[in-house]
């Protein structure tokens, strides 16, 4: 697009109440106006005029849960996700082993034995034999339990006398010998922080890969929930003014003290880094087994999941992060750690300059604290496209319970402030998926809906891709809409989401995607923006 542009025949929603207009006008990285048949206004007479014919403009999308630096790392790793066996499994892991130097990390992600059609036990000598004696790191689906083989367990110098750490576990056979499964991050990061990261070149070129894969999606910012390597990384990139998307980094907790340090306040950064809170983990996840629950797991033996932080360390952590005026955004996804996490928010400080307490992923929660989210103000960040991919796992681990699992619905009625996000890698960076799930609940082309009642509808998903980051975020004022003075952050579809059947919603492409005024992602049938 020109540096003065007029984008009519549009539908173009602004997600202020509700208002759609035909027209938008652009100038640089701005918009300067919004109304209809604005190509006729004499105050655009020397603007580029282009007639979109009718298709539907968006705000620019925003995930709101990602571990952007790591998904976009990982598209050299080995992807297991969607794979139904563990013979085929390891079968990709064997030929991506044949691609590797003889001491390269074998790193891959995605495998989840509890989607394979047929229940397997694995363990480390699995893995021995198909990795060529190269150490080998593998997450799961849901990045709460890893399965190594036998050197990367003795890189990490775990053995049979290696004690459960604290927040942690180590799968045992029954001699006592670690099986190569290493549930929680106290448990598998003495072999993950090991691991030799892509080098500065590699990581650069990756990472342009993910820019790419994002603006086909629609996707023109992120909340990044990466460790301090990717703090390097963006800043870095920020400085050169060659970041390419908008991003508000949560920081890991272990960073805190240096945040604290250098003071660095909540809201530092550029136009387009910013660092906007504080990362906690509170519990494990549903797939693990590891989401701390009042009651046990359906068939276990006394399993209620796992506390990885107390709620005194959770306490000290959030007036810690206070005192730069930063807020915590605490991973809690069964109903007790939510209840804790609430119990640590009842008595945090007050935040200014729109700083929000967020909780993360919110899977299971008792009704009676659905009322203290409301009361607390606290943000529910959530991600629909894990709800139709666990819905067997509700049912199977949780049972009745399930019913309080993904209440988008109900918490949306008592008018809590929702935001939503994929959790990339766990599922994919895409947010028309995304808002697909919200709106049937269910697997594409699959009739089981997981408690239909708490669908939404597109227009109600889309603007917790839109205007729910930008709260979660304290930017509201600045983010979000499509309004005058707002950054040209915006996307073109090629249908409107909000008036078509919901099993449609799937198929609708992103035609464009223009971020600060510029044309990041353009379909060839879209000749018309450049």
């Amino acid at each position: 697009m020109k540096a003065k542009s007029l984008i009519y025949n549009a539908r173009v929603y602004t997600q202020a109440d509700n208002v759609v207009v035909d027209s938008i006008a652009i100038s640089k990285n701005r918009i300067v106006a919004v109304g209809n048949r604005l190509e006729h206004d004499p105050d655009f007479k020397s603007y580029q005029k282009i007639n979109l014919k009718g298709r539907t403009v968006i705000p620019g999308l925003v995930d709101s849960h990602t571990h952007f630096y790591y998904w976009a790392g990982a598209l050299g790793h080995v992807d297991l996700d969607g794979l139904d066996s563990l013979e085929k499994a390891l079968s990709a892991i064997k030929k991506h082993a044949s691609r590797l130097g003889k001491n390269d990390w074998l790193v891959g992600d995605g495998f989840s034995p509890d989607r394979l059609k047929k229940r397997a036990e694995f363990d480390r000598y699995m893995l021995d034999k198909v990795t060529g004696g190269r150490p080998a790191f593998i997450f799961s689906k849901d990045q709460h339990t890893v399965w190594v083989n036998s050197r990367a367990l003795k890189i990490g110098d775990i053995d049979e006398h290696t004690p459960d750490p604290e927040g942690g576990k180590i799968d045992r056979f029954d001699n006592g010998a670690p099986t190569g499964v290493l549930r929680e991050n106290p448990a598998y990061n003495p072999v993950y922080s090991r691991i030799t990261p892509p080098s500065k070149k590699e990581m650069k070129r990756l990472f342009q890969k993910a820019l790419e894969l994002a603006y086909q999606k629609g996707v023109t910012g992120v909340h990044s929930f990466d460790g301090p390597e990717a703090f390097e990384f963006y800043s870095n990139l920020a400085e050169k003014n060659k970041l390419g998307l908008r991003i508000n980094y949560y920081a890991p907790a272990k960073q805190l003290p240096h945040l604290i340090k250098n003071k660095v306040f909540y809201g530092t950064g550029t136009d387009l880094f910013r660092i906007a809170g504080i990362k906690i983990f509170a519990d494990g996840s549903l797939g693990s087994q590891s989401a701390l629950c009042f009651n046990k797991y359906v068939g276990s033996k006394g399993n209620y999941g796992i506390e990885t932080t107390t709620r005194k360390e959770l306490t000290r952590l959030v007036k810690d992060a206070a005192r730069i005026g930063m807020p915590c955004a605490i991973h809690a996804i069964g109903d007790k750690a939510i209840a804790n996490v609430l119990d640590v928010y009842e008595k945090a400080p007050k935040l200014n300059f729109g700083a929000r307490y967020r909780i993360e992923h919110l899977q299971m929660i008792r009704r009676q604290d659905v009322t203290r989210v409301k009361r607390l103000n606290v943000v529910a960040s959530m991600q629909p496209s894990h709800c139709p991919s666990d819905i067997k796992l509700a049912r199977n681990y949780w049972g009745k319970r399930a019913a309080n699992a993904f209440i988008f619905r109900t918490l949306i009625d008592r008018n809590i402030d929702v935001t939503f996000g994929s959790d990339v890698p766990i599922e994919p960076l895409d947010p028309i998926a995304g808002i697909a799930a919200a709106v049937t609940r269910a697997r594409p082309g699959n009739r089981d809906v997981f408690y239909p009642e708490q669908r939404l509808t597109a227009a109600e998903a889309l603007y917790r891709f839109s205007v729910g980051p930008a709260v979660a975020a304290g930017q509201p004022h600045c983010r979000g809409y499509l309004l005058p003075g707002y950054p040209a952050d915006l996307v073109v579809l090629d249908r409107d989401i909000t008036r078509i059947a919901a099993a449609k919603i799937l198929d609708t492409r992103v035609l464009a995607t223009v971020l600060d005024g510029q044309i990041k992602y353009c379909h060839p049938s879209m000749n018309m923006l450049k």
